[in-house]
Order: C-alpha cells, then structure tokens, then sequence
C-alpha cells in the first residue's frame, strides 16, 4: 500500500464526516474530544490530550470553544484541585450521540465493497499495523 492512498482515504472520510459534524456547529477536533467524553465521562484535559494524541493547547483551545457552546462543563477534581473533571452536557451529549459513530458509518459503507471475510482481514491488518505504528512511536520518544 502506497502512503498516499491511504492519506487520500483518510481526507475522503475527513470530508464525509466533516459534512455531518458541521450541522452541529463543531470541528472535528471538538467531536473527537465529544466523542471520547461520551464514553469517557469524568475525564481530565490531559487524559483527553493522552487518549486522543493531541498536544494540550489544542485540546485547550477545543475545550474553551466547547465550554462557550454548552456542550462541555469542566468541575474542580476534589481529589486534585488543580485539575478538572470534564463532562458533557446535556446539550452536548444530545448533539453528539446523533453524530459520535460517523466515522464508523463512514468505515461500514466504504467497506461494503468488501467480502465478509476481507472485512475481518482489514480490521485485523490494521490493529497490528496500529501496534506496529504505536511500538515505532515509542522509539523516537
């Protein structure tokens, strides 16, 4: 597989997901981080930037802009309070559970050119080229 075919698939599903993010008035940075507190909920920034493999200010930056529009409250972690324990509103949590999965419905209709049995091949190549990817990640650190 050719990098470039793989970067121009990832823009065509940025592109599909992206048309359904903006209804809600979001970026796809503030789903992802709305996506991951739905499942996730009680949250610090920094387990949001460590899960999602953002660098803080941008996570920061999404947080701020999700504060203003009501779909995120941040409470002082009484176990630590210098930190906050991130959650959804009810605002947020109603907007994003319509959109959350948009990525995987996106996956499930391009893959649909697929065989049963090439569909389960994909998945399974592309958890151990994620593990490869991750243990290549922990060399240059």
């Amino acid at each position: 597989m050719r990098f470039h075919n793989l970067y121009l698939l990832l823009r065509n599903g940025k592109e599909f997901c992206h048309s359904h993010i903006k209804n809600i008035g979001i970026s796809d940075t503030e789903h992802i981080i709305c996506t991951y507190l739905l499942g996730h909920c009680g949250g610090s920034q920094d387990d949001v930037a460590e899960a999602l493999k953002l660098d803080k200010t941008t996570v920061t930056c999404a947080l701020l802009s999700l504060e203003k529009k009501g779909y995120v409250e941040r409470s002082i972690n009484s176990n630590n309070r210098r930190k906050y324990i991130l959650t959804l509103t009810q605002k947020g949590k109603e907007n994003i559970s319509d959109i959350a999965d948009i990525y995987d419905v996106w996956l499930r209709k391009i893959s649909s050119c697929l065989t049963e049995e090439e569909q389960k091949n994909f998945d399974e190549y592309c958890k151990r080229l994620l593990i490869k990817s991750e243990e290549l990640c922990k060399e240059i650190k």
